[in-house]
């Protein structure tokens, strides 16, 4: 009897033991994040594992309403005046209880921030008269600060917690569903859930997000189950993972464009003429119908068709060979040399490679480099490739970011110019349709700008990217949206 009743306990610890494993749910992107700190990133990889670290006076919900965050209420006071009340007891992750202090810490510093700090320019002051009311004062109207509110970058940071950047790029300190808990280089990035978030406790107990390159590979993993979910699938694993029952598509229209951008500060692409002749001959639809299967749209513009300000009139130059040639000679060249740098993303090195073939017809011999995705970054922000390959995802869903941080000539470098683009009519169009308020005369003002920036040619958009991810079955909870960044605090198994 004493055998058997050790027997039982044993495996009615084991048992015990088993049912006390932590929830983990293993999420792969194409490329690691590049940083975690709000005000410094700029690209999609990082926002994903940061807007889950992180929380923001306002949020957007699956469908981009703003809906409250850490300010359970708003209130316009006048048209220069937005008041915020900020729900009581919330606590950053060291323990610390966020305040109104916090709130104009974070703003103050985004403000001076050399990549983000153009979607809050127009803070003039945020005062703080209790420690739950936070009152922001602008320097002008602005029909967009909302919308900028809410975006990552506004995440809201705590004051006294790691002012030195390097060392909050590694220990990221906010509010949200879960903390950081490590970063190995070159594989993921560990999260584990926040005890004590306002909300409640997550489902999941811990979060690995890790940078996969090759589409095959990330959807093997799916396949095999080592992955939960694996995100920006655009090529022939899109088929297969519509074929496989232990799997689920889920893909919506996202705000994201993916275009290939040209240096127009030195060398031959200094000329309109020689970016007409590369625009006209590249064909996007063979690229779209080949190499995507069709289940992309041709993209006319930088911002996609959910961003608010898109023109769906605007006009960029189709695939023409013989005139582009004509104006390459016309420009003087019979010849030219250029180099196209692309990031080690699957697709993209694809498409660079079906452009190399493209432009060879027309007289352009492009040689390819491919970069690690932080190398390829640096690179581009210096102004160190002619041609680049790249996506832009617009997650204020606004035409301010949209367009501003991308193409107004104050961006130019690592800030998100990588055309090192400057029309001083594109900039004003811009500064107007920050300041304007009504939606019809703001609208107009982008259709311009987009009008002007597709005729000069910084860059070529190729398609609006498709937000989608592969999800396990057993993941629960899981809702795509066009920003395409996951809420891991609303899924479970």
């Amino acid at each position: 009897m004493k055998g058997l009743a050790a027997a039982l306990l044993l495996i009615a610890g084991i048992s015990a033991y088993a049912s006390e494993a932590p929830k983990k749910l293993v999420y792969a992107q194409p490329t690691e994040a590049t940083t975690l700190n709000p005000h410094d990133a700029n690209d999609l990889y990082s926002r994903r594992v940061i807007s889950n670290i992180f929380d923001r006076l306002i949020e957007r919900n699956e469908n981009l309403e703003i809906v409250p965050g850490l300010a359970e209420r708003w209130e316009h006071k006048d048209e220069n005046t937005t008041v915020f009340y900020l729900k009581k007891g919330i606590k950053f992750h060291n323990g610390k209880e966020l305040t109104s202090e916090d709130v104009k810490y974070t703003l103050e510093n985004a403000k001076k921030s050399r990549k983000v700090g153009t979607l809050f320019e127009v803070i003039e002051e945020v005062q703080t008269p209790d420690p739950y009311t936070a009152v922001i004062k602008t320097s002008e109207p602005s029909g967009a600060l909302i919308y900028h509110l809410s975006h990552v970058a506004a995440s809201i940071m705590n004051k006294n917690y790691n002012e030195n950047e390097k060392e909050f790029h590694l220990k990221p300190n906010g509010t949200g569903a879960f903390a950081f808990v490590d970063w190995k280089p070159g594989d993921r990035v560990t999260l584990k859930k926040n005890e004590e978030y306002f909300r409640g406790p997550a489902a999941l107990d811990i979060v690995e997000v890790r940078g996969i390159p090759e589409e095959n590979s990330r959807v093997i993993g799916l396949e095999t189950g080592e992955l939960h979910i694996a995100t920006d699938i655009e090529g022939i694993g899109r088929n297969t993972m519509m074929d496989n029952k232990n799997i689920e598509l889920a893909e919506r229209s996202s705000m994201g464009v993916a275009y290939m951008g040209m240096n127009t500060e030195k060398g031959p692409l200094a000329d309109v003429k020689v970016r007409k002749a590369i625009a006209m001959g590249i064909d996007r639809d063979s690229i779209i119908d080949f190499l995507l299967m069709g289940s992309v749209e041709k993209a006319n513009s930088l911002l996609g068709p959910g961003v608010f300000g898109y023109s769906k009139d605007t006009k960029t130059f189709d695939y023409d060979k013989e005139q582009a040639k004509t104006l390459l000679k016309e420009a003087g060249y019979e010849t030219l040399n250029l180099r196209l740098s692309t990031s080690n993303n699957e697709i993209r090195k694809q498409m660079s490679e079906v452009m190399q073939a493209q432009l060879k017809e027309i007289g352009v011999n492009v040689t390819i480099e491919v970069l690690e995705w932080a190398t390829f970054i640096n690179q581009t922000a210096k102004g160190d490739s002619d041609l680049f390959m790249l996506g832009w995802s617009n997650s204020s869903g606004d035409a301010d970011y949209g367009l501003s941080s991308i193409i107004h000539s104050s961006m130019k470098g690592a800030p998100g110019n990588r055309s090192f683009y400057s029309n001083k009519e594109v900039d004003n169009l811009l500064a107007a349709g920050k300041r304007e308020l009504d939606a019809n005369k703001r609208a107009s003002l982008y259709a311009k700008a987009q009008d002007q920036m597709n005729a000069d040619v910084p860059l070529l958009p190729i398609y609006f990217m498709l937000a989608n991810a592969g999800v396990r079955k057993e993941v629960k909870g899981f809702a795509q949206t066009p920003i395409n960044i996951p809420n891991f605090y609303k899924l479970s198994f």
